[in-house]
C-alpha cells in the first residue's frame, strides 16, 4: 500500500546529497515518485539521474532560493505533492564557545531554510493535499553536551512541525517528523569512530545496531504516503530504541 499510494507524486527532497538525504531520495523514487533533489552540493545531478529525476543545486540560505525551488519544480514537474525537509548542518562545540557564524549558520540551514521553502511551497502542497516530513533529531528532547546549539535548531524544527500541522491541517496539508537516532553517515562517522563511543552507543540501543540511511528513509516514505493519511503533527523517533533507555 505504501509503494502504491506515492506512485506519481513529485516529491522535493532538501540535503538530498547526504547521508539520510540520498536514501530517503533512492526509497521515494523507488516507491514511484519524481524526486527533486535540492542540495548545494554539486552531487545532487548525479543522483537525480541515478533515480530519473531533476535535481537543483542551490543554497537555501539565500532569502530568494526557497521561491526559486518552487517555481523550477512546477515548471519542470506541474506539481508539488511532497516536502522533506532534510537539510542540516551540525557544529560540535560547547553552547558558551560556539562561534558567531556558527551559530548563525546553523539556524539559517536547519531551521529557517525549512521555513521559509515551506511558506513558498504551502499553495501547490495545499492544491495537492501533500505532506511536508521534517528531520529533526533526539538532540531536540535530549540535552547532548557539544551539539547544544544543534539541538536547539532542531527542537524548534520540531515545535515549527507541531504548529505547522495545526495550521496546515484545514488546508489538507499534512505535517509531520522524523528524529533520527544514531545514523551511519558521512557526517557521523568521525563521531562514531571515536575510543569507546560506539560502544557506548550500542550498549543503550536495544534493537543492538545502529542505523543505516534506509531505516529512516522507509519511514519518511511511509508517512508521505496514504498509508499514513490520518497522521500529522507526530514526532517520530527512529532510533532503535535509544530514547526510551
Amino acid at each position: 500500500m505504501t509503494t502504491k499510494s506515492v506512485a506519481g507524486r513529485t516529491a522535493v527532497v532538501t540535503g538530498g546529497s547526504g547521508g539520510i538525504g540520498s536514501a530517503i531520495v533512492r526509497a521515494l523514487a523507488a516507491a514511484g515518485t519524481t524526486v527533486v533533489v535540492v542540495d548545494a552540493d554539486e552531487r545532487a545531478g548525479a543522483l537525480a539521474a541515478e533515480v530519473g529525476g531533476h535535481a537543483i543545486t542551490t543554497d537555501l540560505t539565500d532569502a530568494a532560493a526557497p521561491q526559486r525551488v518552487v517555481d523550477d519544480v512546477i515548471a519542470t514537474t506541474g506539481s508539488l505533492d511532497v516536502l522533506v525537509n532534510g537539510a542540516g548542518v551540525q557544529v560540535r562545540t560547547t553552547a558558551v564557545d560556539i562561534a558567531a557564524g556558527d551559530w548563525d549558520r546553523l539556524l539559517a540551514v536547519n531551521l529557517t531554510a525549512a521555513y521559509r521553502l515551506t511558506q513558498a511551497a504551502v499553495k501547490p502542497l495545499a492544491a495537492a493535499r501533500g505532506s511536508i516530513v521534517n528531520i529533526v533529531s533526539l538532540s531536540a528532547d535530549r540535552a547532548v553536551a557539544g551539539i547544544v546549539p544543534y539541538g536547539a535548531t532542531k527542537a524548534a524544527l520540531q515545535q515549527l512541525t507541531k504548529g505547522l500541522a495545526v495550521e496546515l491541517g484545514p488546508m489538507g496539508v499534512r505535517v509531520n517528523a522524523v528524529a533520527p537516532g544514531y545514523v551511519t553517515t558521512p557526517m557521523t562517522e568521525p563521531v562514531l569512530e571515536k575510543p569507546g563511543f560506539r560502544d557506548r552507543v550500542l550498549s543503550r540501543i536495544p534493537l543492538g545496531r545502529l542505523a543505516d540511511g534506509t531505516d529512516i528513509a522507509d519511514v519518511v516514505t511511509f508517512l508521505v504516503s496514504d498509508a499514513a493519511r490520518y497522521v500529522t503533527g507526530a514526532v517520530l523517533p527512529v532510533d532503535g530504541g535509544y530514547s526510551i533507555t
